[in-house]
């Protein structure tokens, strides 16, 4: 081929660009993508292919990874191979913390007398502690001769009294009104602090000013538990005070059933009489011969209609 056709065919092709550039219906090859003039479904159709591949690479590293234990060594590999794996995960050894320097406790003053009974009736052992620690008298009393003793035994604080025996405390020490530890405790109905002081050979039968004993004291208060095991113990049950009153007396006075049926069961005598000459029957029968007067009494009041 010659030069001149060469420039010929050059020229055509020159035209021929400028005849299809200059419309619009036909794309420039060179300006979109290659699926446009393919067509649209092959577009599509070539996505799916490129999900598929995708989906049997994951499965073919699913398989790969997945463990096969077949005998005794690939299980024996799996151990050894989560050992290391831990082994690399372990945290590393923190540096110790600095030794902290403990403060010294705060020394306790001297406790008084005063503050040794209060601490006795709010069960606090430290002042308790130091007080006998400093050489206190686990015995001493206030103005009315009422002990550490006396206070722990009504409020309960069965260490506590526990504490003071063994440091020596009177186990009968005595109040104003004669009555010892024995009668406390009843007063405050704890059975087991009862328990601990006739163990510790206190009297069962010692009496106060009126006569009265740590059987009434129960009685009154209404304490069957204390009231039962004072009886197991060797009670006087029909031990009578200055007015000539048993605890079965005091029983049907203050209207405790209950106590009233435990002294009957252990044999309380009903005939003993009072100073006022009533037999603890005459004295319910009184007593239910006030209550009816007492009702009849107001039967016509407009209030009690």
């Amino acid at each position: 081929m010659d030069i001149v056709s060469v420039q010929q065919l050059v020229s055509g092709e020159r035209q021929e660009g400028k005849v299809l550039g200059c419309g619009h219906e036909v794309p420039d090859p060179g300006g979109w993508p290659s699926d446009w003039r393919r067509g649209p479904q092959e577009a599509v159709a070539r996505e799916r292919r490129k999900v598929e591949e995708e989906k049997k690479r994951r499965l073919e590293r699913f398989n790969s990874s997945r463990i096969h234990l077949d005998n005794l060594a690939d299980l024996e590999n799996l151990v050894q191979r989560r050992r290391e794996k831990l082994l690399k995960r372990r945290v590393p050894p923190r540096a110790p913390e600095p030794m902290v320097k403990l403060q010294p406790q705060t020394q306790l003053e001297s406790v008084d007398l005063d503050t040794f009974l209060k601490a006795a009736a709010e069960n606090q052992e430290a002042l308790i502690n130091k007080y006998l620690a400093d050489g206190g008298d686990p015995s001493a009393h206030d103005k009315l001769h009422r002990t550490a003793l006396h206070w722990a035994c009504l409020k309960g604080h069965s260490q506590l009294v526990n504490k003071l025996l063994e440091a020596g405390a009177t186990v009968d020490a005595r109040d104003m009104l004669d009555r010892t530890p024995v009668f406390w405790a009843c007063r405050g109905g704890h059975l087991d602090i009862l328990k601990q002081l006739l163990n510790q050979g206190a009297q069962v039968n010692a009496r106060d000013k009126i006569w009265s004993t740590p059987l009434h004291v129960a009685v009154r208060t209404g304490h069957c538990e204390c009231l039962e095991h004072l009886i197991a113990c060797g009670a006087h049950m029909d031990a009578q005070d200055k007015e000539g009153d048993t605890a079965l007396h005091e029983a049907v006075r203050h209207g405790h059933y209950r106590a009233m049926k435990v002294l009957l069961l252990y044999g309380a005598q009903l005939g003993m009489q009072n100073q006022a000459s009533l037999t603890p029957v005459q004295l319910a029968r009184d007593w239910q011969r006030g209550i009816r007067e007492t009702l009849q009494a107001h039967v016509g009041h407009h209030r009690t209609r």
